[in-house]
């Protein structure tokens, strides 16, 4: 049976149910350990840190939900969204992509040591890695460098280059409660009859992460479908396809492909 996806109950009770469902199957392939092609390894290396990271983020969303915790969630449902469309960036552009992903590693490094060193007294200054600039085999292969910096840097830049403009806003919502904006204050204020009031818990409840309910399936069935073709016997497709028949999703939201060339 084929379920309407959007924000009704029905949906939200497939939702509850069928994201467990893909979480053990993702954790039943690591446990029984996964073989990759040669041609693949350098790209599935960091997929796979990728993939074990979106599952926990996804099992922690879970529990905090259960919980009664929604606002407070935010930053983690930004890192699920943002690392689930990264993982299909990663899978799409191969290894350059693995190269752009190494060099933005170690600016952050870079600079992590860099503070540290101008800041705290320590005995020995932080170890910091080279700032050497790349070398690469001629003009296009910069080029191509370049753009997946950028959009690494910025992930409007990333969904833009896909034709999915439209994924950024939901990002954005959840950026403004993983920093220090009026949103998490607002969130426990309320108006009432001029007077200024507060709340010890969210306002909204269950109602405000209806839609983060929603995005929680959509991003593990991204993750998995970005990294399961890459192993041997593309182990995850059969329930990526069920849960897909069953909470009646189209498959342009799994592998999505370049709108924007690299060049």
């Amino acid at each position: 049976m084929v379920y309407k996806f959007g924000p009704n109950e029905q949906c939200l009770r497939r939702c509850r149910a069928i994201v467990p469902v893909i979480l053990q199957a993702a954790e039943k392939v690591t446990a029984q350990g996964v073989r990759v092609p040669s041609e693949h390894q350098n790209v599935v290396y960091p997929l796979m840190g990728w993939w074990q990271f979106t599952n926990r983020t996804a099992r922690a969303l879970v529990s905090l939900y259960d919980q009664g915790y929604t606002v407070e969630a935010a930053p983690l449902m930004r890192n699920l969204i943002g690392h689930a469309y990264a993982m299909n960036w990663l899978a799409d552009s191969g290894e350059p992509a693995v190269v752009a992903l190494a060099e933005y590693w170690r600016a952050h490094k870079r600079k992590l040591a860099r503070n540290v060193n101008e800041t705290w007294n320590l005995p020995e200054p932080v170890d910091a890695p080279s700032s050497e600039p790349l070398v690469f085999a001629n003009d296009e292969s910069e080029q191509i460098h370049k753009t997946l910096m950028g959009e690494l840097e910025n992930f409007d830049n990333m969904v833009k280059a896909y034709g999915t403009a439209d994924v950024y806003p939901v990002y954005r919502h959840q950026s403004a409660y993983s920093h220090t904006t009026g949103a998490t204050a607002d969130a426990f204020l309320i108006m009432d009859e001029g007077k200024l009031k507060f709340t010890t818990e969210p306002k909204g409840g269950e109602a405000d992460i209806t839609s983060e309910w929603l995005w929680i399936p959509v991003a593990l069935l991204q993750a998995a479908a970005a990294i399961s073709p890459l192993l041997v016997g593309n182990p995850m497709k059969s329930t990526i396809d069920k849960a897909m028949r069953d909470l009646g999703l189209p498959n342009t939201l799994l592998n999505l492909q370049r709108a924007r060339p690299l060049l």
